[in-house]
C-alpha cells in the first residue's frame, strides 16, 4: 500500500486558509499516486477557541466535498483529521475516512487529554468518541488514532486484535520523536504511519510564547524499522510503499508474536 502523509502548516483559527492549504497539499500528495493520503489531527482549526461547535466540518462542506472529489478522481482514499459533530450536535476531535465514493466512515478521539489552558482542554472542549476507528481499504484495514489515543498502550493492541493491519496516528503537538511510532509498531508488529503538523501556535495563555509545532511525520514498518520521514519544521509530502503481506505474515509467525503471548488471563 502507498500511503502519503502530508506534514501541513495549521495556522490555528484560520479557517479558511487552512482549508485551502489542506486542498493544495492534498494535490500535491495526489500526484505519487497513493492508496491512502493521510492528513493531521485538527487540520482547518488547531486548538484555537472554546466553542468548536462553530468550526465543526460537515459531511457535505466545502472541504469534505472538494476533497471528495479528489478521491473520486484519483482513485485514493483520504483520512482527514477535523472538528466534527457528534448525533446531538456536540463537537468532536475526530476525522473523516474519505473514498472515491463518498464519506466512508468517521472516528472521533476516544481518549481525551486534560490542560490546563480551556482552549486545549480536550475534556470539556469535546465529547468522546464511544467506538473504534477501524475501517477496510482495497488491500488492507486500517486502525485508526488520534494524538492521546496512541499513549494508551491497550488502544493499538485492540485494533490490532481487531484485524487492523497498519495503524494510523493523526498528531496535532509540537513533536512526534521517532521512537513512538516504531515502538508501537514493534510491540504490536504492525506498520504506522504517524502525520503530524508544523507551524506555530497562537500564544498559549495570551502573555505566554506561541507553541512551535516542528512535525516529526514518519511510517515505520512491522519491525519498528523506518521506511520514510518528514524534514523537520517544513511543511511536505512525505511518501512511502507498505508491505502489508509482510505484516501479515510476520503476525502468523510463532516466534517472539506479541499477539500470540498475551496473558489476557492475567491482564483481567
Amino acid at each position: 500500500m502507498r500511503v502519503a502523509c502530508v506534514q501541513v502548516a495549521i495556522v490555528d483559527g484560520d479557517i479558511e486558509a487552512n482549508r485551502e492549504r489542506v486542498l493544495r497539499m492534498t494535490e500535491q500528495a495526489i500526484w505519487d499516486r497513493p492508496d491512502l493520503v493521510v492528513l493531521p489531527e485538527l487540520t482547518t482549526s488547531g486548538y484555537c477557541t472554546d466553542d468548536y461547535t462553530q468550526v465543526a466540518e460537515s459531511a457535505d462542506g466545502y472541504l469534505v466535498t472538494a476533497l471528495g472529489a479528489l478521491a473520486a478522481a484519483s482513485g485514493a482514499s483520504i483520512l482527514v483529521g477535523l472538528v466534527i459533530s457528534d448525533a446531538d450536535g456536540r463537537p468532536q476531535n475526530g476525522s473523516y475516512l474519505i473514498g472515491p465514493t463518498g464519506v466512508m466512515g468517521t472516528y472521533a478521539k476516544t481518549h481525551l487529554c486534560v490542560n490546563e489552558a480551556a482552549h486545549v482542554d480536550e475534556s470539556t472542549a469535546f465529547s468522546p468518541g464511544q467506538s473504534l476507528g477501524l475501517f477496510d481499504l482495497p488491500g488492507a484495514r486500517i486502525g485508526v488514532m488520534i494524538c492521546y489515543d496512541g499513549h494508551h498502550g491497550e488502544f493499538p493492541v485492540t485494533l490490532v486484535n481487531r484485524g487492523a493491519e497498519l495503524l494510523v496516528w493523526l498528531n496535532n503537538r509540537m513533536v512526534v520523536t521517532p521512537w513512538e511510532p516504531a515502538a508501537i509498531a514493534l510491540f504490536n508488529r504492525v506498520p504506522v504511519v504517524a502525520v503530524n503538523r508544523v507551524g506555530t501556535s497562537a500564544p498559549q495563555p495570551v502573555v505566554a510564547s506561541p507553541r512551535i509545532y516542528s512535525g516529526g511525520s514518519s511510517m515505520v514498518d512491522h519491525d519498528g524499522q523506518q521506511i520514510a520521514a518528514a524534514i523537520a519544521d517544513e511543511e511536505t509530502v512525505v511518501v512511502g510503499d507498505i508491505d502489508i503481506e509482510a505484516g501479515r505474515l510476520r503476525r502468523a509467525s510463532r516466534v517472539l508474536n506479541t499477539q500470540r503471548s498475551r496473558r489476557v488471563d492475567l491482564y483481567r
